[in-house]
């Protein structure tokens, strides 16, 4: 019989149980972005899946920086675009 591989989110999950110490001493505000780091990583579940890497935490981390980058990209869109309307109001 062959060998089962657990899923890309059944190994985000055991390695958010693995925090979970962690996360109790936290803060309630640090809490939720603790939680929203394992998120994340779970959005990115199918390219997860094609790492072969022991380290879940690598793939998690990775994840978020990768989701943080795109809200920071959002974020400089939608300051340009605001500056362009101030300017474009201004007197």
């Amino acid at each position: 019989m062959g060998r089962t591989v657990r899923t890309f989110r059944n190994a985000v999950d055991s390695e958010q149980a693995r925090w979970h110490d962690f996360r109790r001493t936290l803060r309630p505000a640090h809490r939720d972005r603790l939680d929203r780091i394992f998120d994340y990583a779970r959005k990115c579940a199918d390219a997860g899946t094609m790492i072969a890497s022991a380290r879940i935490s690598e793939v998690v981390f990775i994840s978020t920086m990768m989701e943080m980058l795109s809200e920071i990209d959002s974020l400089k869109q939608t300051v340009s675009d605001l500056k362009s309307q101030t300017e474009e109001t201004a007197p």
